[in-house]
């Protein structure tokens, strides 16, 4: 083959694949508001010849006048809208564009429990960037401080985040439109959103500039011929077939008046599906796209993994068979067996189908590695994992790649939860501990006097520190007192003012330094009638409640814990079903690793069977030893458990158990 020939082959290669005329040859008419293509039919003509003809599809054709399927008569007009055939304009509508992102900072607000540190863990900056940003942060961290986050695009998974702050009145689809994003990467990306709670002065993570193809529903007209008949008025017509006579007119204008015999076009409103880029899409129009669909979408992302059953895995260094287990290997068991009894307990009621599977790493980071490439782990709800920080790190990486929540029940010394949404955090930790101990203060105590009780030889607990910080800032009255050595009723007295009320505060739980001020205390309530002195105790006191008792009712005690086990008839009945089950007597420990099974296995079957969402209202449970009451900590973080317990002991000899809930 020569040159020239090759050439020309080319030329009509390129001829043949060249896009048609931008616009459709045809004259227009304006119909309403919107500009029509239309076409008289010529004797004969079929439809597959108008469609060759005028360069549109067959089904082009039908889809806007349907009764063309049905044959074509003389003259009947074919109309076409602009807006659909003008390819030009068209591409224009569909383009997907980049918006300028704006780069105004996002402003935090602080809430209770937040610390520096986990507030730059959030928004993956550094506390020196954020101190940089916030000169007064030197001055300590307030509840409702506004804080300016560095304006810094974090990279998770090569997606590049930036933050916004919801403003009064906006919505997810405006604030779709503005980052020229979807609403399904926005519920992806915050988590603790839905359509119906987007919160002013909240903050938002956003990937901008990611657009989708989606279906949707377009309002298109259908034209219909019609014949006039005898008596047939624009009114008549128009009522009989549901539109307006303005629309009828429009669709008509070269009929002044309907005449007997001649064919006039009857416009119809239909739906047509359109596949569309969401950048087309204006606030509007994106609302009326996603309205019907948006609780699906929400309900995908916070349980992507949907079967009709509850899939939940427990993977735990039981070290089963294994020579020198660990003690927590023995306390992992315990659990499991308790879980086993939650699971008997509701086993008979559950609606669907419930998949336990258990798997033990050994304590070795390669079974691990190998449990987590078994293909249908991924189709768990929920993942239980250990302690063990390494085996946890490679768990809550796994459930965060995969969407899968993973459980943490069994230590505070994690904080994925900050930016890790699939994370449930089961033991709420410390500093929100801290913050709702201070809450407490503020309201139930909010009339009493502190006072510190200081241990000269043994360091104090970080929650006693942050109490004295927290009440500095709030100017609450307190004293200090130190104790090195026995306190009496009468040296005591001599700081109480007449008809005060006094709050106690020991610097540690250790029981050394409650038998140092115990009899004094108890002393003083006897001889100060005048005073109401009341003692706030650490965790640890749930471990000294069955020797002290007397002691501390008389001291009117209000101990805060993660757990407490109470001695009643639900304890007697589960230790007694345990023994019958296992034949064995569960260890004594705190918290009760057996009762924390069962607990955590009625909260997570209850939960899953019922579609309820961790931080729902409804998601509160009331458990033997433990409470669950989930809440994100921002958008886009994992669930802490906010529940803690209150145990008071009173003068009355009175044990009373409530929860400091919202």
């Amino acid at each position: 083959m020569n040159n020239k020939h090759f050439l020309s082959i080319i030329i009509l290669l390129v001829a043949a694949t060249a896009p048609m005329s931008a616009k459709l040859n045809l004259p227009t008419k304006k119909l309403g508001n919107d500009s029509y293509y239309y076409y008289e039919v010529k004797k004969n003509e079929t439809i597959f010849d108008i469609a060759n003809k005028i360069g549109v599809s067959k089904d082009d054709i039908i889809k806007f006048n349907p009764s063309a399927k049905n044959g074509l008569a003389k003259k009947q007009l074919i109309f076409l809208p602009v807006k659909e055939f003008d390819t030009a304009a068209k591409a224009e509508a569909t383009h997907k564009k980049n918006v300028s992102v704006p780069t105004n900072a996002a402003t935090h607000i602080v809430k209770s429990g937040e610390s520096v540190y986990g507030i730059a863990k959030a928004y993956n900056v550094t506390e020196g960037e954020l101190l940089a940003a916030n000169p007064s942060l030197s001055n300590g961290l307030q509840v409702g401080d506004q804080l300016i986050i560095p304006v810094k695009a974090i990279v998770q998974n090569g997606e590049n985040y930036i933050y916004h702050t919801v403003e009064s009145g906006e919505t997810l689809y405006g604030i779709a439109k503005t980052y020229n994003t979807t609403i399904e990467k926005l519920l992806s990306a915050n988590p603790g959103i839905s359509g119906d709670n987007l919160k002013a002065d909240e903050v938002i993570r956003i990937l901008p500039n990611t657009t989708q193809d989606i279906v949707v529903n377009k309002d298109i007209f259908q034209f219909t011929p019609y014949v006039v008949a005898n008596g047939d008025t624009y009114q008549s017509v128009a009522q009989a077939n549901g539109i307006t006579v303005d629309q009828l007119r429009a669709a008509n204008p070269d009929m002044k008046k309907l005449k007997k015999g001649k064919t006039i076009y009857i416009p119809r409103k239909a739906i047509d599906k359109q596949v569309v880029n969401t950048s087309s899409l204006n606030e509007k129009q994106l609302e009326e796209a996603y309205k019907d669909k948006i609780d699906d979408i929400y309900q995908e992302v916070i349980a992507p993994n949907k079967n009709n059953s509850i899939d939940i895995s427990i993977i735990l260094p039981f070290q089963i068979g294994m020579k020198d287990r660990t003690r927590n290997a023995s306390n992992y068991e315990e659990f499991y067996n308790g879980f086993l009894m939650a699971l008997d307990s509701v086993g008979n009621k559950l609606t669907k189908p419930l998949n336990l599977n258990v798997y033990d790493t050994k304590h070795n980071l390669n079974v691990t590695d190998s449990l987590l490439a078994i293909n249908d782990l991924k189709k768990s709800d929920i993942i239980i994992a250990p302690s063990e920080p390494k085996q946890l790190e490679k768990i809550l990486n796994y459930g965060k790649n995969n969407n899968i929540d993973v459980l943490n029940g069994f230590t505070t010394q994690n904080d994925d939860y900050i930016n890790n949404s699939r994370v449930m955090q089961v033991n709420i930790p410390s500093p929100y501990l801290n913050a709702r101990i201070n809450e407490m203060l503020d309201t139930k105590f909010k009339d009493y006097v502190l006072v510190y009780l200081d241990d000269p030889q043994e360091e104090t607990k970080d929650i006693y520190d942050e109490i004295k910080k927290h009440a500095s800032e709030v100017k609450h009255q307190n004293k200090t007192l130190t104790i090195a050595s026995d306190l009496t009723g009468k040296t005591l007295s001599k700081y109480l003012e007449p008809g005060s009320s006094y709050l106690f505060i020991p610097a540690n739980g250790k029981e050394s330094l409650l038998n140092k001020f115990a009899t004094g205390l108890i002393e003083a309530k006897k001889t100060r009638v005048d005073c109401d002195l009341v003692l706030l105790g650490h965790p640890e006191y749930t471990m000294y409640i069955k020797k002290h008792k007397d002691e501390l009712m008389a001291m009117d005690t209000y101990i805060y814990s993660r757990f407490y086990l109470p001695d009643n008839s639900s304890v007697t009945n589960f230790k007694k079903k345990y023994e019958k089950m296992f034949g064995a007597t569960p260890t004594n420990s705190t918290p009760n690793m057996s009762i924390f099974g069962f607990d955590m296995g009625m909260f997570l079957v209850n939960a899953y069977a019922n579609g309820i969402v961790p931080g729902s209202k409804k998601s509160a449970y009331n458990g033997i030893q433990t409470n669950f009451n989930f809440e994100r900590t921002n958008n886009w973080a994992g669930y802490i458990n906010k529940s803690v317990r209150i145990i008071h002991l009173t003068p009355k000899n009175e044990l009373v158990i409530d929860d400091l809930n919202d």
